[in-house]
């Protein structure tokens, strides 16, 4: 997926005189095939009988920013044309910002920016991701567009993006009383590139590398949730991985939605939260957990967050 972005990126990074020997049009024909080629793991998992059914596909895009250039990678998206909230299936979508307060958190391949958006089925993501829509949010579907958006992002990101793709399994969705104003199917929000934009959701992720799928998943949908209770909280899904194997290790996580931090964090410092995570079962009941290590945890502040008057 990274060799096109990291031809481009070895061009412009070694300054003028490099660039000019550098063949700028075959950069960029390696970079439409690295985008070609980001879409090449959608539907290669096969499932046995036991596991559960996809209630949602989730279509995730992870980015590694430049020192000091979150702000203005925030302005790329904020001014990008897009019609995304209008489409055929689309349930919700936000741009993620790293917020762990331990650096300890993050592994080396772990993006500081992620796109995350939820669609109603695969089949909604494939007729977005094949149709006009798509064209015209990645550099307007002429060879010049495209060239101008491959050009722009190297000045902010570090490598190209990497690509994840779920099913999301067991929803626990919050309709939401109001929903971000949508003009034209984007967010209209001044972004001016020097200070990040405000954050319009928390969202808490918890990644397992699994060793027992059917059993996994079986565990989760035995669990009992109260989170529908709670102020601030908006949805909830198990993800799976939808790939052979995930680059990171992980097959599965959680995603959970909240209004703002301290929704999340008045939820964590609840009794249902401490009842949820705190028990421990009797010594040789139910065997071994099904994966590896405990999860790793990840944070984010969701910008630009559009979303369907169903939720997500």
């Amino acid at each position: 997926v990274t060799q096109g972005h990291h031809a481009c990126l070895n061009c412009a990074s070694q300054g003028g005189r490099a660039a000019s020997r550098a063949p700028v049009w075959t950069c960029l024909i390696k970079e439409a095939q690295a985008n070609a080629d980001m879409m090449s793991e959608v539907g290669t998992q096969v499932l046995s009988e036991k596991q559960l059914p996809a209630e949602r596909y989730i279509a995730c895009n992870r980015f590694k920013v430049q020192d000091n250039k979150g702000p203005k990678f925030e302005q790329r998206w904020a001014n990008r044309k897009s019609r995304l909230a209008e489409l055929d299936g689309f349930r919700f979508f936000t741009l993620l910002r790293r917020v762990d307060d331990d650096p300890a958190l993050r592994g080396e391949l772990d993006a500081d920016m992620m796109s995350l958006t939820v669609w109603s089925d695969k089949k909604a993501f494939d007729a977005w991701r094949t149709g006009e829509a798509f064209k015209e949010a990645h550099g307007g579907g002429s060879l010049f567009g495209f060239a101008d958006m491959i050009i722009s992002s190297l000045r902010i990101l570090k490598g190209g993006p990497k690509p994840a793709f779920f099913d999301g399994l067991l929803p626990i969705v919050n309709m939401p009383e109001a929903v971000p104003e949508a003009v034209g199917g984007w967010r209209e929000v001044d972004a001016d590139g020097v200070k990040a934009l405000d954050a319009d959701c928390f969202v808490a992720m918890n990644r397992f590398e699994v060793t027992d799928n059917e059993a996994f998943e079986k565990r989760w949908s035995e669990r009992k949730s109260e989170l529908l209770e709670f102020d601030g909280f908006k949805s909830f899904f198990l993800l799976r991985r939808d790939a052979v194997a995930a680059d990171d290790g992980f097959g599965y996580s959680t995603l959970t939605i909240w209004r703002d931090r301290e929704s999340f964090q008045k939820w964590r410092e609840s009794q249902s939260f401490n009842k949820s995570h705190g028990q421990k079962k009797p010594e040789g009941a139910g065997g071994p957990p099904p994966f590896k290590t405990p999860p790793s945890p990840a944070f984010w502040e969701g910008i630009l967050m559009l979303e369907s008057p169903e939720g997500a």
